[in-house]
């Protein structure tokens, strides 16, 4: 049985790092991918699992009909039992190739594409393209015929802003390699780490994520003055690339902290970064699933962490603390209370491990993925 996953790009981010790691955990079914525009930063990762990978290299960001005729090709040589499709320019084509193709077509909800905030914080000009993008989307879902939400969060907000019946989704999360997660103190030089960010005997405060306003890093930014007035020695690691990063590094510079706040851009060393922190911070206004906290679960770090529903599928009080979003007197108090106590909370971060192994075991998921295929396939062939 083969799966044909079509994506926008393999760039690192979320959800193409997710399924990457998914599918290489498969037993049934083989995996080819093909990305549709230029970005490929995760292709080695799949060949050196002997995964295939097509590189359509599309001109321009959208041009969906070309698109659509080079994917066919591709279908035509592959010959899939099941597309899936994830992100907003895959799942255009994809529907595109299901009116000359009834393959069953499965699309992944995997971020809140349309919560009130992204129409907030645009110009009318934006917002009224973003409308047009979910008028499309809502349109050209009828031809799908199911989908993969990654948290239940996005599954109600995303099937009510696109009018999916919710019968026609589920749930399944990403997923983690728990071990590589595990005791990364004894099998990696931290300090050596920790001497080349020149950061040795600091307080390390941790964010891990793309640099995009809706991830919140200005408003730890703007929290670490009071944060650094009670510890002195504190310095703030933001991993991640994205059009933000010029906002944060000025940001920094205004309150004279260019010195005590890192923005590192893409890193490869994740695990090794959150066994050096002492807090993982993430004050993200919305999400999909966030995989960074996951992560940060499974490495039993002390989460400060906003209280959205996404955040919430993860973790609770009895694993994290929890301050409200978008609140930086709150997110600076909450932190404050961990670096004055880190003992007292580092039973949260035994609590979250065990959350993380029991829900987001990367074998587990993909048994998932591979047994929904199997249902829509069926479903599909009656």
């Amino acid at each position: 049985m083969k799966v044909l996953f079509v994506i926008d790009t393999l760039n690192g981010s979320g959800a193409e790092r997710s399924l990457v790691e998914i599918s290489q955990h498969f037993k049934k079914f083989t995996p080819v991918f093909a990305h549709l525009y230029t970005g490929d930063q995760l292709k080695p990762n799949l060949e050196d699992a002997g995964i295939k990978v097509y590189s359509l290299n599309i001109p321009g960001s959208r041009n969906f009909s070309k698109a659509a005729k080079e994917l066919e090709k591709i279908y035509e040589k592959e010959k899939p039992d099941i597309i899936h499709s994830t992100l907003f320019r895959s799942d255009a084509v994809t529907r595109k190739l299901k009116s000359n193709f009834d393959i069953p077509l499965i699309s992944s909800f995997v971020n809140n594409s349309y919560n009130e905030l992204r129409f907030q914080n645009q110009p009318l000009s934006m917002q009224f393209k973003l409308k047009m993008v979910q008028l499309y989307d809502t349109y050209t879902s009828r031809k799908v015929d199911y989908f993969i939400s990654n948290s239940e969060t996005i599954k109600q907000s995303k099937a009510k802003s696109t009018l999916v019946n919710l019968d026609k989704v589920k749930v399944i999360y990403r997923g983690r390699d728990i071990d590589k997660f595990a005791n990364v103190e004894q099998t990696e030089d931290l300090e050596g780490l920790k001497k080349s960010l020149g950061i040795e005997n600091k307080k390390v405060l941790l964010n891990v994520s793309r640099l995009i306003e809706r991830k919140g890093q200005l408003d730890m930014v703007n929290a670490m003055p009071a944060i650094l007035k009670k510890f002195p020695d504190t310095v703030l690691l933001i991993a991640g690339h994205g059009v933000y990063e010029e906002k944060l590094n000025k940001r920094a510079k205004e309150v004279g902290l260019e010195n005590k706040i890192k923005v590192l851009g893409r890193r490869p060393d994740v695990p090794q970064l959150l066994a050096i922190a002492d807090l993982f911070v993430y004050p993200s206004y919305f999400e999909g699933l966030p995989g960074a906290l996951i992560e940060a679960m499974l490495t039993e770090k002390i989460i400060v962490c906003s209280d959205i529903p996404e955040n919430m599928e993860c973790v609770d009080e009895n694993s994290a603390i929890i301050f409200k979003r978008g609140d930086v007197k709150d997110l600076t108090e909450k932190v404050l209370a961990a670096m004055d106590n880190e003992q007292k909370f580092e039973v949260l971060g035994k609590n979250a491990r065990k959350i993380a192994a029991e829900k987001f075991d990367i074998n587990q998921i993909a048994m998932e993925y591979e047994k929904t295929y199997d249902q829509v396939i069926i479903s599909k062939a009656r």
